[in-house]
């Protein structure tokens, strides 16, 4: 993997652009190493506790006939996704509401860390009630509506802009579940370019441009919805088609 200098605290601070506009792609592993080759000049990687790449563990939330995947299914605006997330290097657990309109806006709460392990046990994600008031002001739809519904697991590579305030992610061994099927996705990167504002001229577009790997619209949580539920997914199928090309 390329070198790349370590970000200082105070860089990844500064770039924490919890208010971004996020852009996804899809690519396959082999490709993620020409992707980073050129980048080391113009970032820095965000490292987790002692190591570089970070273990992830998600679990989402949703209401029993998945009003929130169904926004998302839509494209309505706003939209909302509630999730626990496990920053398991950190030793760091957050309740994340993410709220996308014209733009993207992250709140969280820290909680206590509960990291669960390979397969996340989602009868142990009950909310106290400080959690379940967060939700309650942050999402119009209510923590009693809500319970977690399918658990999402990966390893993420962070770096942080140098002088351009952006910060690009890249996800592998994409692996998730619900309460009675799992699957994994180990030859599929996720990349997410987050910005404080639309632009075309960061070199991390660029560097998936030039593979010809176009954007796509496809979460994690979406992914993981089509595949393991009977929903609708017209609207995805250009990006599931990404992803069989990718995996095949």
């Amino acid at each position: 993997m390329a070198r790349f200098d370590e970000a200082p605290p105070e860089l990844i601070d500064s770039r924490a652009l919890q208010q971004r506009i996020d852009r996804k792609y899809l690519l396959a592993q082999r490709q993620l190493e020409t992707v980073l080759a050129g980048l080391a000049a113009d970032y820095c990687v965000a490292r987790a506790g002692h190591v570089l790449a970070a273990r992830y563990e998600t679990i989402y939330f949703d209401t029993a006939d998945r009003r929130l995947f169904d926004d998302h299914r839509r494209g309505r605006f706003p939209r909302y996704k509630v999730r626990l997330r496990h920053h398991c290097d950190r030793r760091q657990t957050f309740l994340e509401v993410k709220r996308r309109g014209g733009c993207t806006t992250k709140t969280r709460l820290e909680l206590p860390f509960t990291g669960a392990g390979r397969d996340l046990d989602m009868s142990a994600s009950d909310l106290d009630e400080a959690a379940r008031r967060f939700i309650d002001e942050h999402c119009p739809i209510g923590a009693d509506r809500l319970a977690p519904c399918l658990w999402v697991t990966f390893t993420r590579l962070t770096l942080v802009g140098q002088t351009l305030n952006e910060r690009a992610t890249f996800d592998w061994n994409i692996a998730f579940g619900d309460h009675s099927r799992s699957e994994q996705l180990p030859k599929l990167v996720i990349a997410e370019v987050k910005q404080a504002r639309f632009a075309n001229a960061g070199p991390v577009v660029h560097a998936l441009r030039r593979l010809h790997i176009r954007e796509e619209t496809l979460s994690k949580y979406c992914l993981a919805t089509v595949r393991l539920a009977p929903v609708r997914a017209n609207a995805f199928k250009p990006a599931l088609r990404a992803v069989e090309r990718v995996i095949a």
